[in-house]
């Protein structure tokens, strides 16, 4: 590259050395740890065969800074592209970034638990994610983060798929796909539903719960908005036409259908249920049921309350009450609580 040339990337150095050799933490009297001075640049400069004197570099600054400094004295203030301190004989440091450092780590962190993404998948995405540190902060995210016996859930193929559907909700086309299941004869074994016959569905959103990808779309054949779970469809592929059931998905609303079939209890219309609780579950269901317009909570006695809130009945319903043992009773409606009582009694009539 041409001398004249490089000089004119000069100003990019600057920046991409200030992101790389400093940062805002600070000691216990407030100094910066990591900050640079001007011969610092000067030197690091020098080894990219740039040329620059001391007053050109902390122009520089000044501009990244936000600050245009005229021959004549004229100060401009305009919008920064980094935030600097320091300067005038002091350390020089980027006392905030684009992302935060308590940000970068919490992207790391749902990284590192992600269940469908494979070991190398996350060593590298947190690679990634050194442009947004310090040559110090780096460190530190690499070595906070061990990834061990990590399921295997996804495959590459799913990373695919998940694409496809996501063009398609763009795009307003259906998808089709095999739809798999394991099979009884050998849990080993899986084996295409609806005797191997594709499944044709107007995709709307996909969501993600409990580390699974799920779609949501119309199905066509049934007339209804089902769920389907990502990783065990195969070969998936946008077909041409616009995708039906657009008026049952604004009516029903896609996010309430989600919180509805993820929530925890899958399938089903939903309906207000009545639970009451003893105290010692309180913290456990506010996490589960946060308290809204739809989710009504009260205090019955000193050692119970009760959360009146919209819930799909199923045997994954009646297993969670199950799971919670006898601190917790169905209160209302009374046909919910009846129904409960018989799927005891079935369960009980097998031993």
């Amino acid at each position: 590259m041409p001398k004249k040339s490089k000089q004119n990337l000069k100003i990019f150095y600057i920046a991409d050395y200030l992101m790389k050799e400093t940062d805002g933490e600070l000691d216990i009297n407030g100094r910066p740890l990591h900050g640079v001075l001007v011969k610092d640049i000067q030197e690091y400069l020098g080894e990219k065969n740039i040329e620059a004197e001391a007053h050109a570099i902390s122009r520089d600054i000044d501009l990244l800074g936000g600050v245009w400094k005229g021959k004549d004295g004229l100060i401009e203030k305009f919008e920064p592209i980094l935030s600097i301190n320091g300067g005038n004989g002091k350390p020089i440091y980027l006392d905030a970034r684009y992302i935060s450092m308590d940000d970068v780590e919490m992207i790391a962190e749902c990284i590192a638990s992600s269940s469908f993404l494979s070991e190398t998948d996350v060593n590298d995405l947190i690679d990634d994610l050194k442009i947004l540190c310090s040559k110090y902060q780096e460190k530190r995210l690499k070595s906070e983060y061990i990834v061990v016996e990590r399921p295997k859930y996804a495959h590459k193929q799913m990373i695919s798929d998940l694409a496809t559907i996501k063009e398609a909700i763009k795009q307003d086309r259906k998808i089709t796909f095999y739809y798999t299941t394991h099979s009884t004869a050998n849990i080993e074994s899986i084996t295409r539903r609806r005797k191997g016959k594709k499944y044709t569905v107007s995709p709307f959103t996909v969501a993600l719960t409990d580390g699974r990808h799920y779609l949501i779309g119309f199905d066509g054949t049934y007339h209804q908005m089902k769920s389907y779970r990502i990783d065990r469809m195969e070969e998936v592929n946008a077909i041409d036409g616009p995708r039906d059931g657009k008026e049952k998905n604004d009516r029903l609303g896609i996010n309430d259908y989600a919180r509805q079939t993820f929530g925890m209890f899958i399938g089903g219309k939903a309906d207000r249920i009545t639970i009451q609780f003893e105290n010692r579950f309180l913290d456990t269901m506010l996490e589960r049921f946060p308290k809204g317009p739809d989710t009504v909570y009260k205090k019955i006695d000193e050692k119970h309350f009760t959360v009146r809130t919209f819930i799909v009945e199923s045997e994954n319903f009646y297993g969670w009450i199950c799971g919670l043992g006898e601190g917790v009773i169905i209160i209302d409606p009374s046909g919910t609580a009846g129904r409960f009582k018989e799927y005891l009694k079935k369960i009980a009539d097998r031993y």
